[in-house]
């Protein structure tokens, strides 16, 4: 279906949703009546769906649309792409310039926004409202409750795979790689032909390829705990076939200096046969384009964890409001209805037309056709043995980006040990979980 269908689709839905909003939920003025006359209430919204990012343009459709539907309401989409993402949130938040809807993953950061009572409570608000509730898959709540205390709303269901670029493969007769020793020779064979086997880069997005190797050799007990007494070997392990796989040409020259655009641009003009990349990757993916395929990471002789283990979690369509604004009635009952356009079955239904995303929403009445890679997604979550969460979600995120990712590089090209990071990474808060 074309995008000018869908966003007739979603124009049409955003009308009812705005005007039974007030109706359903206790927490909204149930007197609300929109004028033109009635002063503009103005909402930021960040996520990190802007920039370059699949879900971009969906998104602002769907903004454009709800706004046209809702004239009172005003929406400052303030959304950016990869590594520029974080830092703004949480420079927002430690500033007083507090967003009043925002999208972030599950990990230490929205922990720590909750610990220090800066995200709005939505116990009451989905139980006032239970079929809103009820659309949502039941277990996916568990990524967003602390202390029993429902904070966000699980849209977004990611996971993570090696991507290949199949005609590469056929091209200069290479194995599909199921374990590590054939990714090995995989690398071996490309780099003999000039071509980068993985496209990799030093930033903490091309860090899907060390938090696999983790998974993968891990597996979920010890994966999701840094506290995990066994945690300390596998981490080491992990780092250990990374330096390997550098070692043996598995990277481009310039990998501790490209971009994450520039990685990602690497894999999608042949240059690189793999990559690492999770499922909303598959949106930068032209649909008709059959040369692209996705499998499980490749396994490990010495893995506590089963074949066919995936990186399987929640991404940064989780969606929150501020507890600033949450105490704003006016801007309450706003946030409201656009946190309700924003996890509604037509936007789910509209994600996952235009950029194949899978939602933790029930849409199957809409009987969609997803594009080859999501089916294929879908196949290989239904093959897997064993889900485990992001890693760098159980980690504190400033001991990741700024101690294990920033110094891997020197871990690869043999200038700092394994144990001298991992020791660097323990004393800056690595077991503070």
């Amino acid at each position: 279906m074309k995008k000018d269908k869908w966003v007739a689709l979603v124009i049409t839905t955003i009308l009812s949703l705005s005007l039974v909003s007030c109706d359903e939920s206790k927490d909204t003025n149930t007197s609300f009546v929109k004028t033109k006359e009635q002063e503009k209430v103005t909402l930021r919204f960040i996520s990190s769906w802007g920039g370059v990012d699949s879900k971009a343009e969906t998104l602002q459709e769907l903004f454009v649309s709800f706004t046209d539907e809702n004239p009172d309401i005003e929406i400052v989409n303030e959304s950016l792409f990869g590594e520029d993402f974080l830092p703004k949130i949480k420079t927002d938040f430690a500033s007083g310039n507090n967003p009043d809807v925002f999208g972030i993953w599950p990990g230490s950061d929205i922990r720590a926004l909750i610990q220090a009572g800066k995200v709005a409570d939505l116990t009451e608000l989905m139980q006032d409202n239970p079929e809103w509730k009820n659309a949502f898959k039941s277990s996916m709540f568990k990524y967003t409750t602390y202390d029993d205390r429902l904070y966000g709303l699980p849209f977004e269901i990611i996971f993570e795979a090696l991507y290949i670029n199949k005609d590469l493969f056929e091209k200069y007769n290479v194995p599909i790689p199921q374990t590590y020793d054939d990714l090995k020779l995989v690398v071996e064979i490309f780099r003999k032909n000039d071509i980068v086997p993985i496209a990799y880069n030093s930033l903490a997005e091309g860090t899907y390829l060390f938090q696999n190797i983790i998974a993968s050799l891990a597996g979920k007990e010890i994966a999701e705990d840094p506290t995990h007494p066994d945690f300390n070997l596998h981490f080491k392990k992990a780092m250990e076939y990374m330096r390997e796989l550098y070692q043996i040409g598995a990277f481009a020259e310039d990998a501790f200096i490209i971009t994450n655009h520039e990685r990602n641009t690497m894999f999608l003009d042949k240059k690189a046969a793999m990559i690492v990349q999770g499922s909303w990757f598959i949106g930068n993916i032209e649909e008709n384009d059959e040369t692209v395929d996705i499998i499980h990471f490749p396994t490990f002789s010495d893995s506590k964890a089963p074949p066919n283990t995936m990186v399987y979690g929640l991404g940064n369509g989780c969606f929150y409001i501020s507890s600033e604004t949450f105490n704003n009635d006016k801007r309450k009952e706003a946030s409201i209805r656009l946190l309700k356009m924003l996890t509604s079955k037509e936007s789910a239904a509209a994600f996952a037309q235009e950029t194949g995303m899978m939602s933790c929403v029930d849409i199957r009445d809409y009987q969609l056709d997803y594009n080859r890679l999501t089916r294929k997604g879908q196949i290989l979550i239904n093959n897997s043995r064993q889900f485990v969460g992001p890693p760098d979600s159980f980690i504190d995120r400033t001991v990741w980006e700024e101690v294990i990712v920033a110094e891997m590089p020197y871990v690869l090209a043999g200038e700092l040990g394994v144990e001298e990071l991992y020791n660097k990474a323990v004393k800056s808060g690595l077991l503070s979980h």
